[in-house]
C-alpha cells in the first residue's frame, strides 16, 4: 500500500508566493487610485452639480461646481443642511424632491431652480436618486444637476408674448397637467387664476390701441411682482386675458395673492373714465381650485377652466374690481 506525502513548500517557495501575492495587491491599489483620480476629475470638471445628503438634509458630498452658486462657501458647505444654506423657498423645492427621491426609493426626474453668483436665475434639469446601504436600507440620496437655462430660454422666445413677457396660451397648455400631477405628488393646492381687464373695449375706444398695449404691460408687471416664487407661472392667453398658475396652503392664500394682484393694478390709477364707477383700470378676478384627490384626467384642464371662468363672470357680475371663486 502506497501512502502520498504532501510536502511543505520550501521557504524560497514561500517568499516567492507572498511576493507574488504583493504584486496583485499593489496592482490592485494602483488601479484603485487610478479610479480614484479618475473619480475626483469627473467630480471636480464635470459642468455639472453633484452632490449627496443625508436623510435629514445635511450636505455629505458637493463638487467644485457648486462654487457658482449664490452664497456658495466651500469651508461651510459640507455638513450644513439646505435650509441653513438656500433661500427658504429654494431650499424647500430641493428637499421636498429629496424626500420623494428617498420615500419612492427609486431615481426622479424634476427641474429645479437656483441662483448662481450674479443673482440670475437658473433652470437644472435634476436627477435624484437613493442610496443604499448593505441591507437595502435609504440612507442617503444623491443629486446630479445640469444647467438647461440656454435651452429653455430658446425654447421660451416661441412661448412667450411679446408685449408683456408672460408666457402664452401655448405654454399654459403645456404646463397644466404637469403641474397638476406635480401638486398631486406635492399634496399641494393647485390654484388657476384668471383676469381679465374690466371693460376693455371701452378703454381701446377711448384712449386707442397703442395705450390699451401699456395697460396689458401693467397687468403683467402686477402679475410678475406678485408671483414671484420659483413655481408660480404667469400667462397672457390673449387680449386681455390673462392666467396664472400656482400652489398654496389653503384657498384663503390663493384670495391673498390674487388681492395682491387685484390692488397692484388700482394702485397704478391708470384713467380709465369708461369703467364706471372706479375711472380707473382695474381687473376682475376668478379663482379655481385643484385639490391633491382631485381627478388626473384629460379632462381636468377644461373642468378647472371652465370653473376659473365661472369665477371670473360672477366677479363681473358683482360689479368689477373684485374676486370671485
Amino acid at each position: 500500500m502506497s501512502t502520498s506525502i504532501e510536502v511543505a513548500p520550501t521557504e524560497a517557495q514561500a517568499i516567492a508566493q507572498l511576493s507574488e501575492e504583493n504584486a496583485l495587491l499593489r496592482q490592485e491599489l494602483g488601479r484603485l487610485r487610478e479610479s480614484e483620480r479618475t473619480f475626483r476629475a469627473l467630480l471636480d470638471h464635470a459642468p455639472l452639480l453633484i452632490s449627496a445628503k443625508s436623510l435629514d438634509g445635511t450636505i455629505l458630498m458637493a463638487n467644485r461646481h457648486f462654487e457658482v452658486l449664490d452664497g456658495y462657501d466651500a469651508a461651510a458647505f459640507v455638513g450644513r443642511k439646505v435650509f441653513d444654506l438656500f433661500p427658504p423657498d429654494i431650499a424647500e423645492q430641493l428637499w421636498r424632491n429629496d424626500q420623494r427621491a428617498a420615500a419612492e426609493r427609486r431615481p426622479i426626474h424634476e427641474e429645479e431652480t437656483v441662483y448662481h453668483r450674479d443673482r440670475s436665475p437658473h433652470t437644472y434639469a435634476t436627477v435624484k436618486f437613493p442610496l443604499f446601504d448593505e441591507n437595502g436600507a435609504v440612507i442617503a440620496t444623491c443629486a446630479v444637476s445640469s444647467d438647461i437655462t440656454d435651452v429653455r430660454t430658446a425654447q421660451a422666445d416661441s412661448l412667450t408674448d411679446e408685449l408683456t413677457g408672460l408666457k402664452n396660451r401655448r405654454y399654459f397648455n403645456m404646463r397644466f397637467v404637469e403641474e397638476q400631477r406635480r401638486a398631486q405628488r406635492d399634496q399641494r393646492l393647485l390654484t388657476l387664476l384668471l383676469a381679465d381687464v374690466d371693460r376693455f373695449k371701452g378703454y381701446n375706444d377711448t384712449h386707442g390701441h397703442p395705450q390699451g398695449d401699456v395697460v396689458l404691460a401693467a397687468v403683467a408687471q402686477a402679475i410678475r411682482h406678485t408671483l414671484n416664487r420659483p413655481g408660480d407661472l404667469a400667462f397672457r392667453l390673449g387680449g386681455d386675458e390673462f392666467a396664472c398658475l400656482f400652489t398654496a396652503n389653503t384657498e384663503e392664500e390663493s384670495v391673498a395673492l390674487a388681492e395682491r394682484i387685484r390692488a397692484a393694478l388700482a394702485a397704478e390709477a391708470i384713467p380709465h373714465m369708461a369703467n364706471d364707477p372706479y375711472g380707473t383700470v382695474t381687473l376682475s378676478i376668478g379663482l379655481a381650485f385643484l385639490y391633491p384627490h382631485d381627478a388626473d384626467d384629460v379632462l381636468a384642464q377644461a373642468a378647472a377652466y371652465e370653473r376659473g371662468d365661472q369665477a371670473l363672470y360672477r366677479a363681473k357680475h358683482k360689479g368689477r374690481n373684485t374676486i370671485s371663486r
